[in-house]
């Protein structure tokens, strides 16, 4: 199978899950073997992912203020950089992100492939959620920030979300992302059984330096970076322990109705400006 990134060959670095993860032989990027495409969105990101718990979320709706906080705390990021504008905010589910963003006087549409999601961000939250993935979606509209928070490792298709990024911003517009560090030191100890690869929901592992090399290619020049603070219920922390070593007693002590802190070791952000704007990289047909 050749690599989503740079249409080089690959070969077979072990099972998560039950399915076959690779490594690029030239780019290094690893990636779910896992032929997906726009069904595949619609099967994984269901109601049941928001709700089911698993790989995802075991209440999403509870976790809504943590959410919109997160989206107030990367907007103040952002302004180091830009005044509020216009953007797309990517994989938005209900649009509590969003939510946090127009909080600091953002404005802009949210996108998200789930129907009954983007539906309550447009009834109950007021946003413009509209439903779709980035790979195929389609506007006139030009943006001054695009944000993906949690978002890329999902990509059934890596280059034409970025190549469809690229044509949506503005000259000098910003990519804001927030993803799993493979190269992060719990990675690198736990190996294969470190608690991200969670295939078939999980689809792409970035690191930090990988991303941004991928990136230059269309025209994206790195400003900032670092480790974002993060928290989850209790709920959720038990659901996806639960998810990746089975049923144990101890999951039992975890309060559900507590917050905790989410390991930030295992995560990045990292904020890029457009630049150089209509090159495509050689891979992109």
């Amino acid at each position: 199978m050749i690599c989503p990134l740079c249409n080089s060959e690959s070969k077979f670095a072990f099972e998560a899950k039950g399915f076959p993860l690779r490594d690029c032989l030239k780019c290094h990027h690893r990636f779910a073997e896992i032929a997906a495409d726009e069904s595949h969105v619609s099967s994984i990101y269901d109601d049941s992912y928001f709700n089911g718990g698993g790989a995802g979320y075991s209440n999403y709706f509870a976790e809504g203020e943590m959410l919109r906080a997160r989206g107030r705390m990367y907007a103040g990021k952002v302004r180091k950089f830009a005044k509020a504008g216009k953007m797309l905010d990517v994989g938005a589910a209900a649009g509590f992100i969003l939510q946090g963003f127009t909080d600091s006087d953002w404005q802009g549409i949210g996108l998200e492939p789930n129907g009954s999601m983007a539906k309550f961000g447009s009834e109950k939250l007021g946003l413009d959620v509209r439903q779709g993935s980035l790979e195929t979606f389609q506007t006139d509209e030009k943006f001054d920030l695009i944000s993906m928070i949690q978002v890329v490792a999902h990509f059934y298709d890596p280059s034409k979300s970025f190549e469809n990024a690229a044509n949506l911003l503005k000259d000098d517009g910003l990519l804001l992302i927030e993803s799993w560090n493979r190269e992060s030191f719990s990675a690198r100890i736990f190996g294969k059984n470190w608690h991200e690869y969670s295939p078939p929901s999980v689809l792409q592992w970035f690191s930090l330096n990988g991303l941004t090399d991928f990136l230059k290619d269309f025209g994206f020049e790195k400003l900032a970076h670092g480790r974002p603070s993060k928290k989850i219920s209790g709920e959720h922390a038990k659901s996806l322990l639960k998810y990746r070593l089975g049923n144990n007693f101890l999951l039992k002590l975890i309060p559900s109705k507590i917050n905790f802190p989410y390991p930030s070791e295992d995560l990045f952000w990292a904020l890029y400006r457009k630049r150089n704007a209509g090159i495509l990289p050689a891979n992109v047909v």
